[in-house]
């Protein structure tokens, strides 16, 4: 089976609007839900993780930190949120060991950042969102869906 990809882009003018953009695409999610968050060094992978666990309900912002150390964070939300680092990950095999399968395909929404360098952990269909900067406060957000459901998450955001 070919999963057809969707992508819609999204140019941020600033940490606001990328945060609000978030908050946005959370209200959208679903349990079982998988986030893969591309992008250089500062180019607002977590900035946009805070707005998405605004979304899902998530009430401390503040708790919103990249797990980079720990590679892996929980938050409680209306939906328990599973925020990976895989930045310091030397293969796919790390990211296997520390259970993130039962997480991606557990109840929850997965939000990988750095997950190119672990696509072989995903599932075949998920949202991946490519952060790119265009200045100190500007951001191109690209999103790809992969899959039916996807879709019509990206349909969805685009109306709102």
């Amino acid at each position: 089976m070919v999963v057809e990809e969707i992508q819609i882009t999204f140019k941020s003018i600033n940490v606001d609007e990328t945060v609000r953009f978030g908050e946005k695409l959370g209200r959208l999610l679903v349990p079982g839900d998988v986030i893969a968050l591309i992008g250089d060094l500062g180019a607002g992978k977590t900035t946009l993780v805070k707005g998405i666990a605004r979304g899902l309900g998530v009430e401390d912002k503040r708790a919103i930190k990249s797990p980079t150390f720990s590679l892996v964070h929980f938050y409680k939300g209306r939906i328990p949120v599973y925020h990976f680092d895989a930045y310091r990950l030397k293969e796919i095999h790390d990211m296997i060991d520390i259970g993130s399968d039962e997480m991606i395909f557990g109840n929850g929404v997965s939000i990988i950042e750095w997950a190119d360098k672990v696509f072989g952990c995903l599932p075949k269909q998920y949202l991946k969102i490519t952060l790119t900067a265009i200045s100190e406060n500007e951001r191109n957000i690209e999103i790809y869906g992969y899959g039916e459901h996807y879709r019509i998450i990206l349909h969805k955001i685009k109306t709102i």
